[in-house]
């Protein structure tokens, strides 16, 4: 039997809730995937798994099992080869047994959101043969470790990196090549950012030093000088400045500038001044902090909350630390999901819309994923090519509507 959701059986047959013992061997691990299994099956139901690392496995599920579960959950880790194989089978009472073969690995994702296909096997001789399959895997892999999770947790933040910068590679493919997008259908007349500023930063362009892209990226970085020039007076009502360095109000443009080596985005960033910084501490710049940024993109202009990679120690660690006070938790809940739609918050590459969090205690278990040694941050917004808003008419208003609506948030989020 064919099935696309593998929770669906999971719960609604009650495989879990009677489950005697589970055999999962599986490409990756996530702890809500963990947790989507460990708390519905019984407390006695052992459980032995196998995976290979090759797909990003979160450490903290890691050391969670390891931590707490010993005795009740083995989990072993196959070092031999790439392992991609994702089979699940469950003993149940009166010596039955079912298994599922599939695409789907151990997490969330795989067992209930994405598009997976498994199969459904109820044959006593055929989950034997997958049972043989498994201790085969299972006892040939390495037993899971507090050595191998502490060098595991340092190759994490590489692994993850990689995978968020791929998947943000493919998503940025898809919208222009299979999504409806469409430069020839926009109109660029009354738009104050044209098509050519777009695509200074499409990827055949990204990396280049010709002296016709360098140009172009001139030029771009002089529009956004002129849209701070409108807009400045009402972002110092916010209390909120631009570099005092006029050299550095917009970043580089410069590919050698960038870890990736391409010039993705330029931007103009808001945030503390200098006489609060001095009262905070006289080393502090502003890219070290959570700012404003006010981006064009190969695709888009975006305002944001952000704090890139590295940055945002102070700030990131006290927005963390003040989740777990219920009231804080409520306000900046009620301000996030003020935003409305269109809006998203990004922690450690997971992109999500502000109104999918139903609950503050939701998005306060999101929020304390984030570490800004190795992920940035943000909460933002976007407007496409040709939108009425952005127009040299419009975008002035628009951009100082959009601090408006995020100095709130802002201010919550900073420590001091």
């Amino acid at each position: 039997m064919i099935i696309k959701k593998l929770a669906a059986p999971l719960i609604n047959e009650k495989l879990l809730q009677e489950a005697e013992h589970c055999y999962i061997a599986s490409a990756s691990i996530s702890e809500a995937g963990f947790d989507f299994i460990r708390s519905r099956i019984p407390p006695k139901c052992k459980m032995d798994m196998v995976t290979g690392l090759d797909v990003p496995t979160s450490p903290q599920v890691l050391r969670r099992i390891w931590r707490n579960y010993q005795g009740r959950i083995t989990l072993n880790i196959y070092t031999r080869n790439v392992f991609h194989a994702n089979v699940y089978i469950f003993d149940l009472p009166f010596r039955k047994a079912v298994a599922f073969v599939g695409s789907g690995d151990f997490t969330l994702e795989g067992i209930k959101d994405r598009e997976e296909l498994f199969y459904k096997i109820t044959d006593a001789k055929q989950i034997e043969e997958l049972k043989s399959w498994f201790t085969g895997y299972f006892e040939f892999a390495e037993p899971l470790t507090e050595a191998l999770i502490q060098e595991y947790e340092l190759l994490y933040p590489s692994f993850k990196q990689r995978e968020i910068a791929s998947r943000q590679e493919k998503e940025e493919f898809v919208s222009l090549t299979t999504a409806g997008f469409s430069w020839e259908a926009i109109k660029f007349k009354n738009q104050f950012f044209k098509k050519e500023h777009y695509l200074t930063f499409a990827n055949d362009r990204a990396n280049l030093t010709t002296q016709e892209v360098v140009a172009q990226r001139e030029e771009v970085r002089t529009k956004l000088v002129q849209l701070h020039d409108s807009i400045k007076e009402h972002v110092h009502k916010l209390k909120l400045f631009e570099n005092a360095d006029i050299n550095c109000l917009v970043n580089s443009i410069d590919p050698p500038h960038y870890s990736n080596q391409k010039v993705r985005s330029l931007s103009i960033s808001y945030g503390r001044g200098e006489a609060e910084f001095k009262k905070i501490n006289q080393e502090i710049k502003l890219e070290d902090v959570v700012q404003f940024q006010l981006s064009i993109k190969s695709q888009s202009i975006e305002v944001s909350l952000f704090c890139g990679i590295g940055k945002g120690r102070e700030d990131r660690a006290y927005l963390k630390d003040k989740m777990f006070e219920e009231e804080y938790r409520n306000q900046f809940f009620k301000l996030l999901t003020g935003l409305g739609s269109g809006y998203w918050i990004e922690v450690v590459g997971d992109k999500r819309k502000v109104e999918s969090f139903l609950k503050p205690e939701l998005l306060a278990e999101f929020i304390k994923a984030d570490d800004w040694r190795y992920y940035a941050f943000s909460v933002a917004t976007k407007y496409s090519p040709g939108d009425p808003a952005i127009s040299s008419d419009n975008i002035s208003k628009t951009m100082m509507q959009e601090f408006d609506k995020l100095v709130l948030l802002y201010r919550l989020f900073l420590k001091a």
